[in-house]
C-alpha cells in the first residue's frame, strides 16, 4: 500500500517528469493513429500544432487547401490540449502518405528525421519520426 502511494506522490512532486513522459506517449500514439489512417485512407493525414499547446489531426482532402480536422482519439474534440505546463513549437506539421511515410507540409518526403520536442519547465522529451519509414520509436 505504501509503495503505491509513494509512486503516486512521486508523479506529482516538482521535478517529476511523469506528466511529460505521459504526454510524449500520448502524442506518439496520435502520430501513429494519423499514420495508420493515411495507410487505410485515400487521403494523406497530418498532425499539426496550431499553437504551442494544442494540436489537431485530420485528412488532407484537397492538397494545398489545408485539411479537415477530425476527432482526436480520447479527446472527444477536433483539437487536443497538452497537459498544463507542457509546450512545443507552434506550427509543427507532420503528414503521412498511403505508405505511412512522413512528409513535410508541402507533401514532399522527409529527407531527414523529424523531431518534436515537448518541454515542461527545464525538462524535455523528444519524439522522433524516422525519414523514409515513418517509424516512431
Amino acid at each position: 500500500m505504501l509503495g503505491i502511494l509513494a509512486v503516486g506522490a512521486a508523479s506529482i512532486l516538482p521535478g517529476s517528469n511523469a506528466g511529460l513522459a505521459t504526454e510524449a506517449n500520448r502524442l506518439s500514439s496520435h502520430l501513429r493513429y494519423a499514420q495508420i489512417r493515411a495507410q487505410a485512407d485515400t487521403y494523406q493525414w497530418r498532425l499539426v500544432f496550431t499553437d504551442t499547446t494544442t494540436y489537431q489531426i485530420g485528412p488532407v482532402v484537397v492538397p494545398g487547401a489545408g485539411f479537415t480536422p477530425g476527432i482526436v482519439p480520447g479527446a472527444g474534440a477536433t483539437q487536443r490540449a497538452l497537459t498544463d505546463g507542457v509546450t512545443t513549437t507552434a506550427g509543427t506539421v507532420i503528414r503521412f502518405d498511403s505508405w505511412g511515410r512522413p512528409l513535410n507540409d508541402a507533401g514532399a518526403l522527409l529527407g531527414v528525421d523529424q523531431t518534436i520536442t515537448l518541454t515542461q519547465g527545464a525538462q524535455n522529451q523528444s519524439i522522433t519520426i524516422r525519414a523514409g519509414t515513418g517509424l516512431i520509436p
